[in-house]
């Protein structure tokens, strides 16, 4: 995901990531998109990103590093 720039949105009282469900601990924060179809963590204190999405050809891993941006 070089170069590429994704805003998610973490709600912690809801247990959400861009409103769907997340399982969120101390360590890391999972979720799974349905639009994509992608299950995705991250890791809270590197910041290590990584996406697993299935397709018919077997499916493929992201791998990234995300940068943190206070809640507003």
């Amino acid at each position: 995901m070089s170069g590429t720039s994704w805003q998610i949105t973490i709600d912690f009282a809801k247990a959400t990531v861009d409103s769907y469900p997340a399982k969120i601990s101390g360590a890391k924060i999972s979720w799974f998109d349905p639009a994509d179809g992608g299950n995705y963590t991250l890791d809270r204190k590197s910041g290590d990103f990584i996406a697993s999405v299935a397709s018919s050809t077997g499916g493929y891993f992201r791998h990234g590093r995300c940068a943190t941006e206070e809640s507003r």
